[in-house]
């Protein structure tokens, strides 16, 4: 169980890396990148489903994305958190 809780942290904290890399850093590039924030989403759920019930609530949201992305990263940490308290409980 561990291992999983291992392969999952690392394929969140590599979508939230390469999703604030593209944001910052990648802001120069001709092209807008979409995939690394749906990668992020993608690895996020299903607590990444509650964006649509937080941007219904705070409209004003949708101005900033990096309390967009703030949001989706935070989304991301608490599930790492959650299957690894999973692994730790079910040795």
């Amino acid at each position: 169980m561990k291992v999983i809780a291992t392969i999952y942290s690392l394929a969140v904290a590599g979508a939230a890396l390469w999703t604030w890399y593209t944001y910052f850093p990648g802001k120069d590039l001709t092209r807008e990148q979409l995939l690394p924030g749906i990668a992020l989403n993608i690895v996020s759920l299903p607590s990444s489903l509650l964006m649509e019930r937080i941007i219904v609530l705070v409209p004003s949201i949708l101005d900033s994305p990096v309390a967009m992305l703030s949001i989706a990263t935070g989304f991301g940490a608490i599930q790492v958190l959650v299957v690894w308290l999973i692994a730790i409980r079910f040795k």
